[in-house]
């Protein structure tokens, strides 16, 4: 193999291994938003899946135990979205920007003492490839978690188009009085859609830190919450469209510094901006195009009052 190929080899894997993370947490938002309610805390319940995870693995080093517990931890984080939301109707982005600097805060006082301790356990790659030369090889040297993302985008993909579940979220998140004329219990969808996303987040966290990142450290989420949030945007609410932006703002995360050993020096806060400028300049695009018709759900980020029927 010539040095360009293996540097090419080694963008791809790392490209993978970044949009991982940033899909699995854009594909739970998107369950979210799809049910009307905005949720601005995904950065903090990554975080807290990423340290529960962690915590349970260096003290039981039971695998599925730990993964379960992180995004249980997780899911239960959302649940106070959900509630304060759902049910106390309060405003969705208060909620959400309160959740991120609590789940981020608690973190790091839950994680305190497990800076620089060792995973006894982590989760495996499908195949043990020490230096993968094709296309295959990157493939298969992936995390388990690579391959449960692939099944999860064709899950909820299908759960949205082609289930009476998927249908009832989108009547709710699209126009909930009428949802709620029409027998569906609105309160439940969207308190239930909140949990999963949750869940989502958590298993993002996990992934960060027993398979991407093997440590623990504070602020190791370093903003990848707000970018799946703008990953939703971008794929306009769709999973396959978001998925292929996490591989774009994936690849961007890998590139940065193999450029940097090349002596190109790109300021880090420029690689951290760019998601969000690619994700305005498609919003731009849809308003040109598509008469401002995002794919966004109607009623998103407004509280649903069942006595305006």
């Amino acid at each position: 193999m010539t040095m360009i190929d293996i540097q090419f080899i080694g963008l791809l894997n790392a490209t993978l291994q970044a949009a991982t993370l940033l899909f699995i947490a854009a594909l739970g938002e998107l369950i979210t938003e799809k049910s009307g309610i905005l949720n601005l805390g995904v950065e903090g319940m990554i975080s807290i899946g990423a340290v529960t995870g962690f915590m349970t693995a260096v003290n039981t080093g039971n695998l599925f135990f730990s993964i379960f517990i992180g995004i249980f931890s997780a899911a239960l984080f959302a649940s106070l979205h959900a509630f304060v939301t759902v049910i106390l109707k309060q405003d969705q982005t208060v909620s959400g920007l309160i959740l991120t600097i609590l789940g981020l805060s608690l973190s790091a006082l839950m994680g305190k003492n497990y800076i620089g301790k060792k995973l006894p356990v982590k989760i495996n790659s499908l195949r043990e490839i020490e230096n993968p030369s094709t296309l295959v090889d990157v493939i298969l040297s992936q995390s388990y978690i690579f391959f449960l993302a692939i099944l999860l985008m064709i899950a909820t993909a299908y759960l949205l188009k082609k289930t009476m579940f998927g249908r009832r979220l989108e009547a709710v998140g699209e126009d909930s009085r009428a949802a709620d004329s029409m027998g569906l219990n609105v309160n439940k969808t969207q308190f239930i859609a909140t949990c999963v996303g949750g869940g989502f987040a958590g298993l993002a966290g996990v992934y960060l830190t027993l398979s991407y990142v093997p440590y623990w450290t504070d602020n190791m989420t370093s903003g990848r919450g707000w970018i799946a949030l703008a990953l939703v945007i971008f794929g306009g609410w769709k999973p396959y469209r978001t998925a292929l932006g996490a591989l774009l703002f994936g690849f961007l995360e890998a590139l940065v510094p193999r450029l940097q050993t090349y002596g190109f020096e790109i300021s880090p806060y420029i690689v951290k901006i760019t998601p969000y400028v690619i994700t305005i300049l498609v919003l731009i695009m849809l308003t040109i195009y598509k008469g401002g018709r995002t794919g966004a759900p109607s009623n998103i980020g407004v509280p649903f009052f069942r006595e305006n029927r």
